[in-house]
């Protein structure tokens, strides 16, 4: 079954000052298009008609001037969209942060490093919520946390009398010896002689 034509209604005096002057300068390319759509409904072009000339659906086409006929003008403008609610809500920083204070091995966990797949997995057992390693990333940086890998060393085991007598090994077999000197045994030349 067909969908039943819709058209636009008769434009004020205002309105059509308004498409002339979007026409001249369209401050965006879906403004043009939905003006374009608007131009050529009031012209009494057919819908199949203006979907040729936009290059949109004809679901598009009945869209724009359905709400124009509700909203004239503005409806030509788009507002932003919000877009969908963030997943990392108080709720889940709350719980990165807890977890971040504790030790995961007191948690349950046999490792010992929280590293962002992990705290992922951490928050989807905990709240139920799936979250990718780039959204952790982000909420962490958000908080206030840098992420970076430890830098593992051993310092606390070594013996700092040792570490000095290795030191000065280095050093001494790093330093450049003089060069031995070079004996000359004899000379010749290349040169001939004529006698």
């Amino acid at each position: 079954m067909a969908k039943p034509s819709i058209g636009v209604r008769r434009l004020t005096p205002v309105e059509r000052r308004w498409l002339r002057a979007l026409f001249r300068a369209p401050p965006s390319p879906r403004v043009h298009e939905r003006a374009l759509t608007i131009k050529l409904a009031s012209q009494g072009r057919r819908p199949s008609e203006i979907v040729g000339a936009v290059g949109r659906s004809r679901t598009s086409i009945w869209r724009w001037m359905k709400e124009f006929n509700a909203r004239g003008i503005a409806s030509l403008f788009m507002g932003t969209s919000p877009g969908a609610p963030p997943k990392a809500n108080e709720e889940v920083r709350a719980a990165l942060a807890q977890a971040l204070g504790a030790n995961p091995q007191k948690l349950g966990y046999p490792f010992t490093r929280w590293t962002a797949a992990l705290l992922a997995e951490h928050i989807r057992r905990r709240l139920h919520v799936e979250l990718s390693t780039d959204t952790i990333y982000r909420t962490l940086h958000r908080m206030g946390y840098r992420y970076l890998r430890p830098k593992l060393d051993l310092k606390h085991k070594q013996d700092p009398q040792e570490v000095r007598r290795a030191k000065r090994q280095k050093a001494l077999a790093q330093k450049k010896s003089m060069p031995a000197p070079v004996n000359i045994l004899w000379r010749f030349s290349t040169r001939q002689t004529f006698t």
